[in-house]
């Protein structure tokens, strides 16, 4: 037999579902995280073709800005959650990870095979847009992982 009474149980389910809802609300990403991080990956494809100094200051700059990235984040909201966690966000996470390789990698190659001048910067913009679409997925993720969709 069961220490706590149904009723108890279903309050207990309650104010997780409470938590959850108020987690998600939480950790809405303001426009700016958004704008801010896709602005920040779509300039450091660009940056690709630039001579090699250039490019090494641009990874820097961009490993700087996201930490001062999260860190504001962390600051407006609280809390950060990462990426990379279990569920849902994870798969989005991997997929992301993977897509924006595959668009650095082929502007690169392309602007460095090919001789196509341009090349990353089209990359560059293409992952600006996608980016940004790509952030409220995530979210989105993350609200069907807590139960609250």
């Amino acid at each position: 037999m069961s220490p706590i009474s149904e009723a108890e149980g279903q309050e207990a389910l309650n104010q997780i579902a409470a938590a959850n809802r108020q987690m998600v609300e939480q950790i809405k990403s303001p426009g700016w995280y958004s704008w801010s991080l896709s602005l920040m990956v779509g300039g450091l494809t660009a940056a690709q073709e630039a001579p090699l100094p250039v490019i090494f200051g641009a990874e820097i700059a961009f490993f700087v800005a996201l930490v001062l990235l999260v860190r504001a984040y962390k600051r407006s909201k609280g809390v950060w959650i990462p990426g990379y966690r279990a569920g849902r966000t994870r798969w989005v996470a991997v997929g992301g990870a993977i897509g924006t390789m595959a668009i650095m990698l082929t502007g690169v190659l392309v602007y460095r095979e090919m001789h196509v001048r341009g090349a990353c910067i089209v990359a560059g913009v293409i992952l600006t847009v996608l980016f940004r679409l790509y952030c409220p997925l995530w979210q989105k993720a993350y609200r069907r992982d807590l139960g609250v969709a």
